[in-house]
């Protein structure tokens, strides 16, 4: 394609300058395609693209068979509401034990007022003591059982719900969709062939604007920089030129050799620079197409 575009130069400095000689370098408009691929593996029972079919960013256009990956689904959910089921109401469940304890609390106080007033033993005390004790140590045990027992159903609950969360995430992925707002350049699939993950499926650009990649001598590099503007002069055929504006928005650090049927502004230059320059599209340019750059900031000679 490089080649190609190179070999331009020759046409516009030797056809196109019977309009004017003031042209800095020529080139051939690109766009910046896009390769839509397969993101899960499956049968395809819905394709709806056809090449030159212009389509808006997210939209729907095919869809891969997710049959499985329902039913999948829908298993992981059936085991989480089981793990559900195993979770313990630990208020419920602790409460005899809780009712216990505030008991010898309660048994607690009153025999050591009696035991003041000499109404009770301390053998009578030291023994609902124990008991208060032993309680408080029941309700720990207890408590801590069933925090553990949550813990580990709750654990394998995210657990399922992580893998729920994959699945749905391959469903989304069983939608093909346009990535971009453009038209679709080729068509690599059909419906009801079979996907694999990484298969194109097709290709698309945004027309909206177009690159044409230009080559310039050393000599006119170090008069331009990212930004500037330059004009473009399109090849409609026929000696029809239309006229474009653009803006520099890339150009290479690695000169390259200009072949021997080259010409250019200055004979003994041998190597060229690429640039990429940004031009609105009107709806009339296309891809393929021959452009003469005229920079704005640099006298004609």
């Amino acid at each position: 394609m490089r080649q190609i575009a190179l070999l331009i130069f020759l046409v516009f400095i030797t056809g196109c300058s019977k309009e004017n000689n003031t042209s800095h370098a020529s080139g051939v408009f690109e766009t910046e395609d896009v390769i839509v691929s397969a993101l899960t593996a499956g049968e395809i029972i819905k394709f709806d693209v056809e090449e030159g079919s212009i389509l808006k960013k997210d939209i729907v256009v095919g869809k891969i068979d997710d049959k499985q990956l329902q039913l999948k689904k829908l298993h992981l959910q059936n085991a989480v509401y089981s793990a559900e089921t195993k979770l313990i109401n630990i208020e419920t469940q602790i409460a005899p034990v809780a009712e216990e304890v505030l008991k010898y609390k309660k048994e607690a106080a009153r025999f050591t007022n009696l035991v003041k007033s000499n109404a009770a033993n301390q053998k009578q005390l030291d023994d609902i003591n124990s008991a208060y004790t032993a309680a408080q140590k029941k309700y720990s045990a207890s408590l801590d059982t069933m925090q553990k027992n949550n813990k580990a159903i709750e654990n394998e609950i995210n657990g399922l719900k992580i893998q729920i969360a994959q699945i749905e995430d391959n469903i989304q992925k069983s939608y093909i969709k346009a990535p971009i707002d453009g038209v679709v350049l080729t068509k690599y699939a059909n419906a009801f062939e079979f996907a694999q993950t990484g298969k194109p499926l097709f290709k698309m650009a945004d027309v909206s604007s177009l690159i044409l990649r230009a080559y310039v001598t050393a000599d006119i590099l170090t008069q331009v920089k990212l930004g500037d503007k330059a004009e473009i002069m399109a090849d409609f055929g026929k000696e029809s030129m239309q006229k474009y504006t653009g803006n520099i928005i890339w150009i290479s650090d690695k000169a390259e050799f200009t072949p021997k049927t080259i010409p250019t502004r200055d004979e003994r230059s041998n190597l060229v620079y690429a640039v990429k320059i940004q031009v609105k599209n009107d709806g009339y340019l296309r891809k393929g197409m021959y452009g003469e750059v005229i920079f704005d900031n640099i006298n004609a000679e």
